[in-house]
């Protein structure tokens, strides 16, 4: 998925129209070769590429034509071409809001950052409340650096269309756009801090931000755990993310961002209720807030948008009763306890029922030395002082009670680690503990994010690596991908290739541990998608 917007349905045929365009108005023509082709586009795109082609060149003025003659380029993979007949289009119709979108757009994949940000910004000029024209402007702030002129420019907008409805940005990706610029704002003052700033510049600079937008909290958060990162040697410094200049790519469709997975899986038309299983039933948690640790960045955004996928293109309802989602605070140890009790309760009064476990945030393993094969999932409240069986989930346990379950339909994702990374939950000076295969539920399908590695996270889209491919496969592109067979859904045996391979090549790589493969289907993808 790009932001390139679509105007006219690709409508094509290939016809020798040169001879009949000399009899009638050229434009007629041109419009009917254009509007007599949509097989061809699906079935033979270069030939419908060259009726395209063929029309615009009979009738080079109608904005129609020439729009969708750049949109066949694109979608052939011809960015140069498509670039080229936007800007042909743009100088003829300059007012055309499509057109314009796309152009800014195109320039920012092509790497062209400073003439995106310039169109997208003449641009919203003359469209005001244009998301598409926002959306490039923002992410090529991003990927210049100017990260407080992005989320500056965003709060005007903000505010602006507060004042005066239809002149400024609203709307939950408006959101999403000020919770990124936001983060990494702050991310810029931790390096300052990392990086020995004295204390009074960064109090300076962070006082500056207080004053200027008192109503975003976290600033105000930052600004006093900066000051006791100062005072107290124990105090949380949140792990480093990466920002955008630095590991986006210079050039290419940035189409693993946060916003884009977010909206993808939002619009997402929810399954036909037939399709739904009344006997399927998931605890979904993801803690990115810790009580007494390190934070785990991203999880609650990864349990948000699993759950979010399974309930809109996967069997399980949309409901309490079949499903429940615990982030942060409230996925403290009593509540997940309960919570496993539920879903083991689930599996013995329906043999036959389907039971998922998804769990993104801090694993440990148990004890002072290597010798344990135990490991624990982390509760919000946990500590790593006292982590044993009853102040943490046991995976022993959790194994056991789901062995003893009939049910051939059970199954355990955990974007987790439990060894002595930073991105899991263990003290510094204890030996590291790498998970093994004992943590396999047997004869059931299993998969833990790394095994050796840190679970890391996907930083362009706001993700842990695993959370992040595991949502691309069951968004579809993993359908097929073991026996190559595209059957409209996708089943765990899948899923796990797809893992391995997307984790295996991925920026930090990884190598994900999973069992026996299942044909457990998760989510659908054909149908009336």
């Amino acid at each position: 998925m790009s932001f390139i917007i679509g105007c006219v349905a690709f409508l094509s045929l290939w016809i020798h129209g040169t001879a009949w365009a000399s009899q009638s108005n050229p434009c007629v023509v041109a419009r009917e070769i254009e509007a007599k082709a949509i097989a061809l586009m699906d079935h033979k795109p270069n030939d419908a590429l060259k009726a395209f082609q063929n029309a615009f060149t009979i009738c080079s003025t109608d904005v129609a034509i020439g729009f969708n003659l750049a949109l066949a380029h694109y979608q052939n993979g011809q960015k140069k071409e498509a670039l080229a007949t936007w800007n042909k289009l743009h100088d003829l119709f300059p007012d055309h809001l499509k057109t314009h979108a796309n152009l800014a757009w195109m320039q920012f994949e092509m790497g062209n950052d400073k003439k995106a940000l310039r169109l997208a910004s003449e641009g919203f000029g003359k469209h005001p409340g244009q998301l598409s024209l926002a959306h490039t402007k923002i992410f090529a702030l991003f990927r210049q650096s100017q990260y407080l002129e992005a989320y500056d420019w965003i709060m005007r907008m903000r505010d602006l269309e507060q004042e005066e409805p239809g002149t400024g940005l609203t709307g939950a990706q408006v959101e999403r756009w000020r919770h990124m610029a936001a983060g990494y704002v702050i991310e810029t003052l931790w390096r300052k801090f990392r990086q020995g700033e004295r204390l009074d510049a960064l109090k300076n600079a962070i006082n500056l931000l207080v004053k200027e937008y008192p109503q975003e909290k976290i600033f105000v958060q930052v600004k006093d755990q900066l000051l006791q990162a100062f005072t107290d040697p124990e105090a949380e410094i949140p792990f480093p993310i990466p920002l955008p200049h630095e590991i986006w790519a210079k050039s290419g469709d940035l189409d693993n961002q946060s916003d884009v997975l977010d909206t993808k899986i939002a619009t997402l038309p929810v399954l036909a209720p037939w399709q739904k299983r009344t006997d399927a039933y998931a605890l979904v948690v993801g803690i990115n807030h810790y009580k007494r640790i390190k934070a785990r960045h991203y999880a609650d955004r990864d349990a948000i948008n699993v759950h979010r996928l399974l309930t809109r293109r996967g069997v399980f309802l949309d409901d309490a009763d079949h499903v429940r989602l615990r982030l942060n605070a409230a996925a403290d140890l009593r509540t997940l306890q309960q919570d496993l009790e539920w879903l083991v309760k689930q599996g013995q009064l329906n043999p036959n029922a389907m039971l998922l476990l998804f769990f993104s945030g801090l694993g440990a393993p148990w004890g002072e030395s290597a010798k344990s094969s135990d490991a624990f999932l982390l509760p919000a409240d946990a500590q790593l002082s006292t982590l044993d069986p009853t102040h943490a989930l046991s995976m022993t346990r959790l194994k056991k009670s789901l062995a003893d379950l009939p049910n051939k339909e059970i199954a355990i994702l955990l974007d987790v680690c439990f060894n002595n990374t930073p991105a899991c939950a263990w003290k510094n000076d204890q030996p590291a503990v790498a998970a093994d295969r004992t943590l396999f539920l047997h004869g059931k399908p299993m998969a833990v994010a790394a095994e050796k590695q840190e679970a890391s996270i996907h930083g362009p889209g706001q993700q842990g690596a695993f959370t992040w491919h595991l949502l691309k496969a069951m968004l579809g592109e993993a359908d097929g991908f073991t026996l190559g067979n595209k059957d409209g859904w996708v089943d765990l045996s899948e899923v796990f290739g797809y893992l391995k391979a997307g984790l295996a090549h991925h920026s930090v790589p990884m190598d994900p541990i999973v069992s026996v493969p299942s044909r457990m289907r998760l989510t659908r993808t054909g149908g009336e998608q």
